[in-house]
C-alpha cells in the first residue's frame, strides 16, 4: 500500500515538473520573440540616425570628428566617458526635492523645471511596465 502511495506521489512530482518545464519553455519562447523585435527597432533607428546625420553633415558641412566631439560631450555629462547616457538626478529649484524623470513641473510644489530639453521630457524607463 506504501508503494502505491508512494508511486503515485512520484508520478505526480513528475507531472509538475513537466508542467513548470513547459510553463518556462513558452516564457523563453515569447522572451526570443521580445528581443528578436527590440533587435530589429534597434536597426531601425541606427538606419535612421545615419541618415539624419548624412544630412545634416551635408547639409552644413559638417565633420565625423564634429559628430564625435558632440558624442564625447555628452558622454562626459555625467562625468564618465564610458558610451552610455546617465542622467543625472535632478532637484526642483524651488524646494529642492527630486524631480521625477518625464515631468516639466514639481510635484511637490508645482513650480515648472525650464531645464528640461525634448529628450528629458520623453520617458524612455525600458522596465516601465504600465505605459
Amino acid at each position: 500500500m506504501f508503494d502505491l502511495f508512494w508511486e503515485l506521489r512520484r508520478q505526480r512530482s513528475s507531472s509538475d515538473a513537466g508542467d513548470i518545464a513547459g510553463e518556462a519553455a513558452k516564457e523563453a519562447a515569447n522572451v526570443n520573440v521580445e528581443i528578436k523585435a527590440l533587435r530589429g527597432a534597434i536597426d531601425k533607428l541606427i538606419l535612421i540616425t545615419r541618415a539624419l546625420w548624412e544630412i545634416t553633415a551635408e547639409a552644413r558641412g559638417l565633420s565625423d570628428e564634429y559628430l564625435m566631439d558632440k558624442v564625447n560631450e555628452i558622454d562626459l555629462r555625467d562625468g564618465k566617458l564610458d558610451g552610455k547616457l546617465i542622467t543625472a538626478i535632478r532637484q526642483c529649484s524651488s524646494c529642492r526635492k527630486t524631480l521625477f524623470k518625464g515631468h516639466d513641473k514639481c510635484l511637490y510644489c508645482g513650480a515648472m523645471d525650464a531645464t528640461l530639453d525634448a529628450f528629458d521630457r520623453i520617458d524612455t524607463d525600458p522596465f516601465d511596465t504600465e505605459n
